[in-house]
């Protein structure tokens, strides 16, 4: 069956269905300086997965696509207009539910792909919190992880991470109707005063930047954005083949 996404399938379709391998995409509504829209993370996430999937299945993988979440944590941007939240535990019971709805249908594999970088810290609680109380496997993917060599490669910028020159080439390439490049401008990040310390903390988003970007997203462009997207894609579907045709047997994930 061609069509992996649940929300385009009928019931009939799925009683039909075996699903070895599911995927949670979660995505976020937030700010993203003036050139994108909120749904950026959402948008991103939701466009490169219906991609690796596809081409996954398309390999002899055997995967589900779910609905992508498009609200996530943002306690750290909560002073910026609209930035929508869920608390942490909030999103860690989120994660856990749809797990286990996986699991009664059946479907023992989970996959999160995250495409919003303030839940990297609740979707790893999650997951250690989901490998003491359930039976299933639940693996986490960061989507910009997938290409990180080549963003290193392509970017101009030193500064990215939120709205910079790499996620604007990727929306570039993905969803260009939601980027307005004219309203693109460089913007600066204010520094830690604990320069050389090693003590993190989390960003007040507010504080931290001047207009929530980072860095110069003027450098993006589509073809940048094509060739992070195109990487990732491969190395993904990759990953769901051999998950798909790994057995759960007494030592998984391991090989003896």
């Amino acid at each position: 069956m061609s069509e992996a996404r649940l929300s385009h399938l009928r019931m009939p379709e799925m009683a039909e269905r075996e699903v070895e391998v599911a995927v949670l995409p979660i995505g976020s509504t937030e700010p993203h300086a003036f050139h994108l829209a909120y749904a950026t993370d959402t948008a991103a996430v939701t466009a490169f997965a219906e991609r690796a999937v596809a081409e996954g299945n398309k390999r002899g993988a055997n995967c589900l696509l779910l609905p992508t979440i498009p609200i996530s944590c943002n306690e750290n941007v909560r002073h910026c207009p609209w930035a929508m939240s869920l608390q942490p535990r909030t999103l860690m019971e989120v994660v856990g539910d749809v797990v286990r709805t996986a699991a009664r249908n059946g479907v023992r594999k989970v996959i999160i792909l995250n495409g919003h970088g303030g839940n990297t810290s609740v979707l790893q609680a999650a997951q250690r919190e989901l490998s003491s109380k359930s039976e299933s496997f639940v693996g986490l993917v960061e989507q910009w992880s997938l290409s990180h060599d080549v963003e290193d490669k392509l970017a101009e910028t030193e500064e990215r991470g939120h709205a910079c020159e790499t996620e604007t080439s990727i929306m570039l390439y993905l969803a260009p109707e939601l980027v307005k490049m004219e309203e693109a401008k460089p913007t600066r990040i204010r520094k830690s005063i604990f320069s050389r310390a090693g003590v993190s903390f989390v960003n007040p988003w507010h504080l931290y930047t001047v207009n929530t970007g980072i860095g110069d997203p003027t450098k993006a462009t589509a073809e940048k954005g094509r060739q992070m997207i195109e990487v990732a894609v491969d190395r993904f579907a990759t990953a769901l083949k051999e998950l798909t045709d790994a057995p759960m047997y007494e030592l998984f994930p391991y090989r003896d």
